[in-house]
């Protein structure tokens, strides 16, 4: 797999993302993002357990 700022950077050489400051704030950039969704999945996974266990105690009571 290519590195995404390979093509667009006029200072690639290889191996240089291992030290590379931009490189860096994309990845931390690319960490920030996955947490964010992930607390978002957290958070809509909770709703729909709980819509599910209302539906379900509905359902009994019925």
């Amino acid at each position: 797999m290519a590195l995404p700022c390979q093509k667009d950077c006029g200072q690639y050489r290889e191996g240089c993302h291992k030290s590379c400051g931009q490189w860096k704030a994309f990845q931390e950039k690319q960490a920030l993002e996955r947490q964010k969704e992930k607390a978002f999945l957290r958070e809509y996974r909770e709703v729909y357990a709980q819509l599910e266990r209302q539906w379900y105690q509905l359902s009994r009571s019925v």
